[in-house]
């Protein structure tokens, strides 16, 4: 599995600040300051302290970049086995405190094993000088997001999708993933409570919901989440999925079963 990894960096592109700009009394009498407004940024190891602000920030940019790249272990993300052509983002926040140090780590991300592996990684972070306001340093909240694209590579003769009940085995993967992802349509078409929809929705005509499981090793339906304009038709769309017939077989990898996970957008019409 290979994966196109783009850093973004939304506190320092795009925006540019002066290091003449005067910071008001409200920012140097606050316990946090971002890293917009800071008066002097935090510092990343290697950064020449000479530079302007302007200058240090897009140091900082490049050195956190290259940090990510090095050492997010990559791998964490290939064992979850995610969908071709899935866009996976990891909102990373952290805080520099007043003495350069990486604080208060917190992650959103689909997975919570790539949640971990983002802490993980930003707690290898080396220690920061901190920003200053005024001659006195201060604490810098940060947002970083880490951005993917999964580009599976084509599978191998020993490998298999899981099959559902009335696709035909024999068929290649690509096929088999077809057909098992269209019969999987059919099913909730006819298993969704229709008339659930139409009182959730009554000034609409159609609906959409995205819901995201995993095929386990015995051909079972699990870990079963689901997104949509109403918690009751997220809720609704996960009971039909639980409902789900066990599948003739499950998905193979070099010849052994593997779970299998699967996302698939839903548009329904009523």
């Amino acid at each position: 599995m290979k994966f196109n990894l783009s850093l973004l960096l939304f506190a320092i592109s795009l925006i540019t600040f002066s290091q003449e700009t005067k910071p008001s009394e409200d920012i140097i009498n606050s316990e946090e300051v971002s890293f917009a407004l800071v008066e002097r940024v935090p510092i990343y190891k290697g950064c020449n302290e000479d530079m302007d602000n302007k200058g240090l920030k897009e140091c900082f940019n490049d050195k956190i970049n290259s940090h990510i790249a090095e050492n997010f272990n990559i791998k964490v993300a290939e064992k979850l086995n995610l969908p071709d052509e899935t866009m996976v983002k990891i909102s990373v926040f952290f805080k520099i405190s007043t003495t350069g140090k990486i604080v208060d780590i917190k992650a959103r991300a689909p997975y919570p094993e790539l949640e971990a592996e983002a802490i993980r990684t930003i707690n290898l972070v080396p220690e920061l000088k901190p920003g200053f306001i005024d001659g006195k340093p201060v604490k810098v909240p940060y947002y970083l997001p880490i951005t993917f694209k999964v580009d599976n590579p084509k599978p191998s003769k020993n490998d298999k999708f899981p099959v559902f009940r009335s696709c035909d085995e024999t068929l290649s993967y690509e096929a088999l993933k077809e057909c098992t992802t269209n019969k999987i349509k059919d099913y909730i078409k006819v298993s969704i409570n229709y008339e659930l929809a139409d009182k959730l929705f009554p000034l609409d005509k159609s609906t959409q919901f995205l819901v995201s499981f995993t095929i386990n090793k015995k051909g079972k339906a699990e870990q079963i989440t689901a997104k949509a304009h109403k918690k009751e038709m997220a809720a609704e769309a996960i009971n039909v999925l639980k409902r789900m017939p066990k599948f003739k077989s499950p998905g193979y990898k070099n010849g052994k079963p593997v779970d299998t996970k699967m996302q698939i957008l839903m548009t329904i019409f009523f």
